[in-house]
């Protein structure tokens, strides 16, 4: 009788998920007026007070890069083989994985605070709570995609151009997507576990050196090709290789992204449906 009333919820709950998730991707369309007041109280906050200003977002993900490049060319010597990578310039293969992955990977790194962070705003005020997570997600990629335009300019004054490129929009919405799908879990989720916010920093660390970003797949022993590609962002950074630098896109690769954006935001959606009544009982 318990399995059957549990099997019963679950189906319930299954049947609204597609009008939970509409109504997260319109939130930002049906309260602009209180999103755009967000996204600009979030941007204006992390560079309050600095003279650089938004030359930070770029700055910052090229901080570590002369590191990559001494460790990675100068000292374990990798050596690119155009016809794998599409270039035999190292600098140029690690930026276009490692500026994708810096959006990803800051938009996680805050998710654990982005309803903790508000807990005085959220007991006290009634507003629709969908609209932290989608603000966190929209800043992040806006500010990195600074960094990544001027990527792209280098890249056409270089002669990577192709047409292909005009496939690099659904990569990126992609991707946004399955940020999103993971930032709301996260967010949701951190409300109960407070240890998130250090566990996230760690798992991030250990993520970025487990995808294909300061090596190519081809250095991957065969061996382990099938966990290797369980990577939830291997699928993503491949796809910025292959349509930017190889100029062709694996669909294989993008059905598989696909799937995992929708599987993600989809979770995320029904765990944050589910507990955020609880939210102003546990803050």
């Amino acid at each position: 009788m318990v399995f059957k009333k549990w099997i019963y919820a679950l189906v319930r709950s299954m049947r609204g998920l597609p009008l939970m998730a509409w109504h997260w991707l319109v939130a930002p369309f049906r309260f602009k007026t209180l999103f755009k007041g967000f996204v600009s109280q979030e941007i204006r906050g992390r560079y309050a007070g600095s003279i650089g200003g938004l030359a930070w977002s770029v700055l910052t993900p090229l901080a570590n890069l002369p590191i990559y490049i001494f460790v990675f060319s100068v000292i374990f010597q990798i050596r690119l083989k155009p016809i794998e990578t599409g270039t035999d310039s190292f600098v140029v293969y690690l930026l276009v994985g490692l500026l994708p992955w810096i959006a990803f990977s800051e938009a996680l790194g805050s998710s654990p605070g982005i309803i903790l962070n508000k807990a005085n705003l959220i007991t006290k005020v009634a507003f629709p709570f969908e609209i932290l997570p989608v603000a966190e997600v929209v800043v992040t990629f806006i500010l990195n995609g600074l960094g990544f335009m001027l990527l792209i300019g280098y890249l056409v004054i270089k002669g990577y151009f192709h047409w292909m490129w005009l496939y690099l929009p659904l990569v990126v919405m992609t991707q946004v997507l399955f940020t999103l799908g993971l930032v709301i879990l996260i967010a949701g989720l951190s409300v109960f576990v407070r240890d998130i916010r250090q566990f996230i920093g760690v798992v991030l660390q250990l993520w970025m050196y487990l995808t294909p970003i300061l090596y190519p797949v081809s250095m991957v022993p065969e061996k382990f090709m099938g966990i290797f590609k369980l990577n939830p962002m291997y699928p993503f950074i491949e796809l910025y290789h292959q349509i930017l630098l190889q100029h062709t896109i694996s669909w294989g690769l993008v059905a598989y992204a696909t799937a995992l954006a929708v599987f993600f935001f989809l979770s995320g959606v029904a765990f944050f449906g589910r507990a955020r009544h609880a939210f102003a009982d546990v803050l």
